[in-house]
């Protein structure tokens, strides 16, 4: 658990201290579906209802590095944790408004470097594409033992995070992303009075 913090501080080090310049976006907007956010002035799409990849496609594709499939081509990957102790990693890539969490299987074969499969995939589009959206993993406050929640956030100088825009839990027995209420979960921030 420590290290996983660890791990996740780095991460987020390293995003802070590598922000790229804006890009022009090349948002596909055609099959997604608007929502708003009544407590935040974010406004973002969400088209976790109509998940691009089939069943059969992720079970059929393997790949190292998920920015070179096609699909993917121009994202910049923002942090990637192993689930536990399972074969599932949980990826966090972006291109501008977009933000995207895939659930990866791993595949470990003879080399070194292990392939992956993707499982599922939650695409969300935000309007102001220079916003700073965090993932960090969150405690549900009637279950603050489940390890596999996660939210997006907005980046705050505060001990726990206020501005909660989207939250999941991940079934690592379904291989799926479901969203909860954001309101049912409590999300500190790891970097609340770090100087560095």
């Amino acid at each position: 658990m420590r290290t996983e913090k660890i791990i996740i501080i780095l991460v987020l080090i390293l995003t802070f201290s590598c922000q790229k310049e804006k890009k022009e976006s090349e948002s596909k907007n055609d099959s997604k579906i608007e929502l708003e956010k009544e407590k935040s002035e974010t406004e973002f799409k969400s088209v976790s209802d109509t998940n691009p990849i089939s069943k059969n496609d992720s079970e059929n594709v393997t790949f190292r590095n998920i920015t070179d499939l096609e699909k993917y081509n121009g994202f910049e990957k923002v942090s990637a944790q192993v689930l536990g102790n399972s074969d599932k990693a949980l990826v966090y890539i972006q291109k501008d408004s977009l933000k995207v969490l895939i659930l990866e299987k791993i595949i470990k074969n003879s080399s070194p470097k292990p392939n992956y499969s993707i499982l599922d995939e939650v695409n969300l589009i935000f309007k102001n594409s220079d916003q700073y959206v965090a993932l960090t993993q969150c405690e549900l406050i009637e279950n603050p033992n489940e390890r596999m929640v996660f939210s997006l956030v907005e980046n705050e100088d505060v001990e726990f995070f206020d501005k909660i825009l989207k939250t999941w839990f991940i079934d690592l027995k379904e291989n799926k992303f479901k969203e909860i209420e954001s309101k049912k979960v409590k999300c500190e921030n790891e970097w609340f009075g770090y100087d560095g």
